[in-house]
């Protein structure tokens, strides 16, 4: 009799072939309590939020709406002390990371993320682009802090859309490339969609190469989450990928990446 796959064969295949897979009732409850706990702790002391999505290739247009009108992000809050800390969280999941990429990792950068009705749909798109670093090899783990799906704006993905490879850096708030003289070979309607109804305790993993996105919510309530980046052992500094990034003032070009402070 053939034996069984673990399950850890089973969700390397599924990244390789699909570029996201569904990892259900990984994040334990401890982690999860602390996730919710520093969002509120991150509200109530008044952390500041992301003033702007990421304008890596070109300067923001005059004209660009808040990212408030898209997402409410507070960025790197691993960085943070205190209760407002996720640092736990990431040390929490990176040894699955490890496992998932096969190799040693380097924590890169984490998000907390606040949907709510009336925010626009966020567009297809791709990670990698918006990083000053040389190759996708890397992982993302998004984790709802709450039960999810499409009406509440669940995370979705184009299934092997990784295999187009590195794809132009759209802007996030309309989904164009952000060279206007790019032309982008992803059409969301060519690839089949995941479309995960997620519970308190799953978190999705996928390259930084798949193209994912989120839709408007259509009910009450927020839709919180909580994102983080792990970076292959491997992975180095490359200014030219993203050169208008923060990092770049401060990381040297070439360089082995590093859990460096904030920006």
């Amino acid at each position: 009799m053939k034996p069984e796959p673990d399950a850890l064969t089973v969700e390397r295949a599924a990244l390789e072939r699909d570029g996201a897979t569904v990892l259900r009732g990984v994040v334990g409850e401890h982690t999860l309590a602390d996730l919710v706990a520093a969002l509120a702790a991150v509200r109530t002391s008044g952390c500041a939020t992301s003033r702007q999505v990421l304008y890596t290739h070109r300067p923001p247009p005059q004209e660009a709406p808040p990212l408030s009108t898209i997402v409410e992000q507070w960025l790197n809050p691993f960085r943070y002390g205190g209760a407002s800390s996720t640092r736990s969280a990431a040390n929490a999941l990176r040894p699955l990371a490890a496992e998932l990429l096969g190799e040693a990792v380097v924590l890169f950068q984490d998000l907390l993320l606040v949907k709510k009705p009336g925010q626009k749909p966020f567009p297809w798109h791709q990670d990698f682009g918006f990083w000053p670093i040389d190759l996708p090899l890397a992982l993302v783990f998004w984790v709802p802090l709450n039960a999810v799906d499409e009406t509440t704006g669940g995370l979705r993905f184009a299934t092997g859309s990784h295999r187009l490879g590195v794809e132009p850096v759209v802007d996030l708030h309309d989904g164009r490339p952000q060279d206007a003289s790019a032309v982008t070979r992803f059409n969301p309607d060519a690839w089949p969609a995941l479309i995960p109804s997620y519970r308190a305790g799953d978190a999705v993993a996928f390259s930084p190469l798949t193209f994912h996105s989120s839709p408007a919510m259509i009910r009450d309530g927020e839709r919180p989450a909580w994102s983080c980046v792990f970076l292959s052992h491997r992975a180095r500094w490359r200014h030219a990928n993203a050169p208008r990034h923060p990092l770049c003032s401060v990381v040297e070009d070439g360089a082995p990446v590093s859990e460096v402070g904030d920006v």
